[in-house]
């Protein structure tokens, strides 16, 4: 089998030029998106970006305009029914039955599924999102972040192959937000392939090791976190603008930051010691040198400028 064989066998998600319009509104734009199999994708963008739009293109429940939607290399459009099989999903608001328990609720899901009531499979799957202990507790009594694990465990009945999680984290406590972190983590190790939407850019980016920016409706960045990064130093000193001026002199093109220090470019990691010791030499009182990464909130505010968020029927 040939490497372009195999890569393609790998994508879990191929959305090829699709187009979703609402009458005058374009909610999606040309937007081409692949997630590869086993690997959790960020997927990124500002309120009416089409982030949602786009997740439920993907599911099936809204049609596109144009284009092509491939789940696990099945045509979307042709066979739903085999598309779909092995998704699991948290999109928008989830809605439960209230007056049910959490495990009256998974029964009723499987039910409507056909498939086998197992209480083994159902009270795996509750504890495994943190809901033994109120499994037969209505559900009118959860609390936001109690409606999001049962919504994750209901996305998790049938060991899905694939996951489309919508803010997912909506709600969840410091603790709940680390127990669904690694969670999804040990998903992604057996190889479950995750598409991430989220406004928490901390959690995405422990998590992600792709990235899909999207604004307007068209995806506008894609990061692989799994690819080097270039050499650079960040530097701050007690005199910022002494710094600055020393940085001039020797002809590097540093790039000052918000917060008084400066970026270095290297052009070779090892070369950061060589560095610090020509400043302290030169006199230049350092407060901080270590390796600078753009954090994912600069890499966001980079592709999608602070000001450009809008309200549209595509969020």
């Amino acid at each position: 089998m040939t490497d372009e064989l195999v890569n393609q066998a790998d994508i879990m998600i191929d959305c090829q030029a699709v187009t979703k319009r609402y009458r005058s509104v374009v909610a999606v734009d040309d937007l081409s998106l692949q997630v590869r199999r086993g690997e959790i994708c960020g997927f990124l963008g500002p309120n009416g970006a089409g982030k949602t739009t786009t997740l439920r293109l993907l599911l099936g429940l809204v049609a596109p305009t144009s284009g092509r939607i491939v789940i696990q290399g099945v045509d979307l459009q042709e066979n739903p029914v085999a598309a779909l099989n092995g998704v699991g999903a948290i999109i928008e608001e989830s809605h439960f039955y209230p007056y049910l328990t959490g495990e009256q609720n998974l029964r009723q899901v499987l039910r409507v599924r056909g498939l086998p009531r197992d209480p083994g499979v159902i009270g795996d799957r509750l504890a495994k999102v943190g809901l033994a202990e109120v499994a037969r507790r209505r559900v009118k009594g959860y609390s936001l972040g109690m409606r999001q694990r049962l919504a994750l465990a209901i996305a998790m009945i049938q060991d899905p192959s694939i996951l489309i999680l919508d803010e997912p984290m909506n709600g969840l406590d410091p603790a709940g937000i680390r127990d669904f972190r690694l969670h999804l983590l040990d998903l992604a190790h057996e190889g479950v392939t995750i598409l991430l939407s989220s406004h928490i850019l901390s959690e995405v980016e422990q998590l992600a090791t792709r990235l899909v920016f999207i604004n307007r409706g068209r995806v506008v960045g894609v990061v692989d976190r799994h690819e080097a990064p270039e050499a650079r130093a960040y530097v701050r000193a007690a005199d910022s603008q002494r710094l600055l001026t020393w940085c001039q002199s020797r002809q590097l093109a540093a790039e000052p930051l918000d917060d008084g220090g400066v970026v270095v470019p290297l052009e070779r990691s090892e070369e950061m010691a060589t560095l610090i010791r020509e400043l302290v030499n030169d006199g230049v009182d350092l407060l901080a040198v270590h390796p600078y990464a753009h954090d994912l909130e600069r890499q966001y505010l980079d592709r999608i400028p602070a000001h450009r968020e809008e309200v549209s029927s595509g969020a």
